[in-house]
């Protein structure tokens, strides 16, 4: 038995360095030692020079290059709206100085509609290393009708957390819904007026949803083809303990997610129109990589529950390398018809996993892997891994076509209950174990290159460990990287993951419920069952 102390997480603050032009200006802003009657364009006071004290100070009209940076570990309770619009090549930055925890917004009541930064027909704008406590967005950008494009929104190594409220909104932007990152377009017609954003190294936690893009026909079934956005880009990105769609993305051309984790979402919540871990409508040419969603919960009676949601109208979309599991719906949905006229096109799913573990069917005994609403949808699936729990088939049309536009190509299906079954790898591995504060973790250390594409763990009846995460060490970037989040183990866990090659493997335990945690096995199994092509219903 492996015996492992609890650790805790907290959150660092960096503090970012930023190349300015020659003519820029620096400001500075700090709640515990600033002053309005001083200058704001030194960090020291003396005399009449020293940092603003207040957010309403700092919004002036900036010029492209100019930085405004809030005092590390100071709080506001204030919103910070600055004027002007920057380039790409010279952003105004939103950032830190000084040493110590990220500066903090906090607007204390997220059921008011407080927002934290809130930008309106600006661009040029690079934001990082800020916290977002409270508020019912945290970031705000809007775009009125007959806007150009505005260009260039960069967030990085950001914080957005506890913000629960919920509430029907379909008359949004009358806020009613906590958002981490909301761009909302105002235009009607099909052009885009916000393209270039970024969303890299953020943590949204406990929030109704992380990110949206949205519009005022975002609701409208008949306006299925408006794109407002474009290039959206969200990379190394954590989502966890939220309510609904962690990414709620509608009408956006251009995008990519990549090596994103979505986790623990719905859970002791209802939602009037269902759960999903990311839920993607009227979107087109987004690739999705390296990415997994796991342990989305259809909560207090939420419908849906599954890990991924393509709602309506999205074509050309390309997921690869991803794993979908722990749901209590199915694992991925296929959707037209309830929010967009027409089926989804182009769609590649390529070398994924998806092990949903359907409890609670969107339909009664339609338990399945994959709730696809028509055939129609046109839907390749290469070289995926599928794995079906008892009472679950692969995929469930809910109304059948003649015209049949799904694919399956070298594909495996297994039960879940036959996995583990090939050699265990760690049988002739060295295991080492970590019981250091703050990094404590069982190891497998294979000695050469192995492929590895399950795991089976076991717990002792005494622990209850509540939260962990499995892990390969990468030999070419030289660290590890996570490959499967997971929450109870209890007497035996089952864990497939996207296949890796690696020469050692460790389960990092993060949180349990109580007490020290104890491991009585960490097994590493690959199984190699031929791929093989399915017919267009996964038979």
């Amino acid at each position: 038995m492996l015996r492992l102390p609890i650790i805790s997480i907290g959150v660092a603050a960096l503090l970012a360095f930023v190349t300015m032009p020659a003519h820029a200006k620096t400001y500075y802003v700090s709640q515990s030692s600033g002053n309005d009657s001083w200058t704001g364009d030194s960090a020291t006071p003396d005399g009449k020079s020293g940092p603003w004290k207040t957010l309403a100070k700092s919004a002036i009209e900036y010029q492209a290059g100019d930085r405004i940076l809030l005092k590390c570990g100071d709080t506001w309770n204030e919103g910070l709206r600055p004027k002007g619009s920057g380039t790409p090549d010279n952003p105004i930055v939103i950032s830190s100085y000084g040493e110590g925890k990220r500066p903090v917004i906090d607007r204390q009541d997220f059921k008011q509609d407080l927002i934290g930064i809130h930008l309106v027909d600006q661009e040029g704008f690079k934001i990082t290393g800020i916290e977002f406590n409270r508020c019912q967005t945290g970031i705000y950008a809007e775009y009125a009708v007959g806007s150009p494009n505005r260009k260039y929104l960069w967030i990085e190594n950001c914080f957005f957390h506890d913000s629960l409220l919920y509430q029907p909104y379909q008359t949004y932007p009358k806020r009613k819904i906590g958002l981490g990152i909301c761009l909302f377009s105002h235009e009607t017609k099909n052009k885009i007026v916000a393209s270039d954003i970024t969303v890299k190294n953020c943590e949204f936690r406990r929030l109704a949803s992380g990110i949206w893009t949205n519009s005022p026909d975002n609701f409208n079934k008949s306006k299925g083809n408006i794109y407002n956005f474009g290039n959206f880009v969200v990379e190394d990105c954590l989502f966890e303990e939220g309510y609904q769609w962690q990414l709620g993305m509608r009408g956006v051309d251009g995008g990519a997610v990549r090596r994103c984790v979505t986790h623990d979402i719905g859970r002791n919540f209802r939602a009037f129109n269902g759960v999903a871990g990311a839920m993607f409508a009227r979107c087109k040419h987004w690739v999705f990589e390296d990415s997994e969603w796991g342990y989305v919960s259809i909560g207090l009676g939420s419908g849906d529950g599954q890990a991924f949601d393509f709602e309506s109208n999205c074509d050309n979309m390309v997921m690869r390398n991803c794993l979908l599991h722990d749901t209590d719906g199915a694992a991925m949905l296929l959707c037209c018809y309830a929010s967009g006229p027409e089926a989804h096109k182009k769609l590649l799913i390529e070398n994924c996993v998806l092990n949903g573990k359907c409890k609670r069917p969107i339909r009664p005994s339609n338990r399945c892997e994959i709730f696809n609403t028509t055939d129609w949808n046109e839907v390749q699936w290469k070289d995926c891994r599928f794995y079906v729990s008892k009472g679950n088939v692969l995929m469930h049309v809910a109304d059948p076509e003649k015209d049949k536009r799904s694919s399956f190509v070298n594909c495996v299906v297994r039960k879940l209950s036959d996995a583990c079954a090939s050699p265990n790898l760690a049988a002739q591995a060295k295991l080492t174990v970590s019981t250091k504060e703050n990094d404590q973790w069982v190891q497998i250390d294979f000695g050469t290159p192995t492929a590895v594409n399950e795991f089976k763990l076991k717990e002792d009846p005494s622990s209850s460990i509540s939260r962990y995460r499995l892990e390969c060490w990468d030999d070419k970037t030289n660290r590890w990287v996570g490959v499967f989040n997971g929450m109870d183990i209890g007497k035996e866990f089952v864990a497939p993951i996207v296949g890796r090659t690696t020469t050692k493997t460790r389960l990092f335990v993060m949180q349990t419920t109580k007490g020290i945690p104890a491991i009585t096995a960490f097994e590493a199994y690959n199984d190699s069952t031929p791929g093989r092509k399915l017919n267009s219903s996964g038979k």
